[in-house]
């Protein structure tokens, strides 16, 4: 127990999040951190951007992002007694600073999921065309928002032991197919590859920073495990492994694949390099004819897999403000069969596709919309992350000692700082409407809570 004065208090269960299904045990909880942060996405989409800015130091960037994430990990598991709820990290935030604060966090969380999803449609739409027109078809404007969040919608919607089971299943495909690709470059490197690919010399704190926020973007959602602390059997254990686990499996992936891929690239002319599929490229220069088309194929599966994650996340934490009175009562309706979150699932996911398709018919590139999403989901994620290291230098945590949580939190949230001022500093001018976009919504979920604060508890 820790010496300070004050302890941290367990918020109790909301009476509807015991109606989820608590069914799930610590694997299917692990599969939706897993799933959600996207394993092969990161070697076929964010190693690739990472390295042509950063080069050779991509692994410096990843191993920097490691350290920092691993920190905010430790402060997350700082609260592994606080009881399951559907509400996630924001339920941490609200043990450590108070109601108001939780809902706030969990306003950012739906708009971090929620910027994630898209990311990852925008993609699986770019993939599924791909395929179309493999069969000889022609590209079909917004598919993959309509085909990819309709169908993990109704996988969603189902049993949670089901969706969790398909994420298990696409990850573990995909990042095979990867790792495949590896083995080929590993083979193809005694006549190619030399040091470089590890030797920091040389390397400049320009590429460093350049490439870290790509490497930070890369581990989010390994927080949404805790999304699932109200159905699952134990989460005072299945919680925080899952959370530490999903933590060293990407790290450990990731930076094998920073060394590795980033040589392989060096291998491809600048044009192939700058492409949208360089990796796809690679398979084919390395492997036998048609080796691309498994690295898309394992690429389609991962956003599948990684959307159905960020979705399980986003109706957990759209139920939990509905539950609270943040949102309109009617979200925190569970699915009579399932008992899942049936409710906020499709308030959210239709609301996401008709943004996703006006955004996609603005006529934006795919990578401009993935940059453009993906920076708004860090803003996100960057700003619950901090609040959660807040919460916990601000009041005892029960059973944590107080130079434990001193160090871990404080080191969590300089961390944090430092990456978001990174952040910021790199695309203040370049993604205004970005940034405008975030405050007006974070505008509007702090509104919406202090409307709910005003209410009396038989009005909310």
């Amino acid at each position: 127990m820790g010496s300070g004065s004050a302890t941290t208090a367990l918020i109790a269960p909301r009476p509807s999040t015991l109606g989820l299904h608590r069914c799930l045990g610590p694997v299917a909880v692990t599969a939706q951190a897993v799933a959600t942060v996207g394993l092969t996405l990161t070697a076929v989409i964010n190693i690739p951007e990472a390295a042509r800015s950063a080069g050779h130091a991509t692994w410096i960037c990843y191993a920097i992002a490691l350290v920092a994430i691993l920190l905010v990990a430790e402060t997350l598991v700082l609260f592994r007694r606080q009881p399951g709820s559907a509400g996630g990290i924001a339920g941490y935030v609200e043990a450590g600073l108070g109601p108001a604060a939780g809902a706030v966090a969990a306003w950012a969380l739906l708009l971090g999921y929620g910027g994630t999803m898209l990311a990852c449609l925008v993609y699986f739409g770019s993939y599924l065309n791909h395929l179309i027109a493999m069969v000889g078809g022609d590209p079909v404007p917004l598919i993959g928002y309509v085909i990819g969040g309709l169908g993990c919608l109704l996988l969603a919607r189902r049993d949670v032991r089901f969706s969790t089971g398909i994420m298990l299943g696409t990850e573990t495909i995909s990042v095979l197919i990867v790792l495949g690709l590896c083995l080929l470059v590993l083979r193809q490197g005694g006549s190619h590859a030399d040091l470089a690919a590890v030797d920091p010399v040389g390397d400049t704190a320009q590429q460093i920073r350049s490439g870290l926020m790509v490497a930070v973007l890369s581990f989010i959602g390994f927080e949404s495990a805790a999304t699932l602390g109200a159905e699952s059997l134990n989460p005072e254990r299945a919680v925080p492994r899952a959370i530490r686990l999903s933590v060293l499996i990407a790290g450990v992936l990731f930076l094998f694949w920073a060394v590795v891929l980033t040589e392989g690239l060096s291998w491809l002319p600048a044009s192939q390099r700058s492409g949208l599929d360089p990796i796809a490229l690679l398979a084919d220069q390395l492997g036998n004819p048609g080796a691309g088309e498994w690295i898309r194929a394992g690429a389609f599966l991962c956003l599948f897999g990684s959307t159905l994650g960020c979705l399980n996340a986003l109706g957990r934490i759209g139920f939990d403000l509905a539950d609270s009175g943040v949102l309109p009562a009617a979200l925190a309706q569970v699915h009579p069969r399932f008992r899942t979150p049936a409710g906020a699932l499709t308030a959210t996911t239709i609301p996401l596709i008709l943004i996703g398709g006006g955004l996609e018919l603005r006529g934006l590139s795919v990578s401009q919309l993935f940059d453009q999403l993906g920076g708004f989901a860090v803003l996100a994620f960057l700003l619950v992350y901090g609040m959660v290291a807040v919460g916990a230098l601000s009041m005892a945590v029960p059973g944590i000692p107080r130079l434990r949580r001193w160090l871990v939190a404080g080191g969590s949230l300089a961390a944090v700082v430092a990456v978001a001022l990174g952040y910021l500093s790199s695309v203040l001018g370049q993604q205004t409407p970005m940034l405008i976009s975030f405050a007006g919504l974070m505008l509007i979920g702090m509104a919406l809570v202090v409307r709910r604060s005003r209410l009396s508890p038989a009005d909310r």
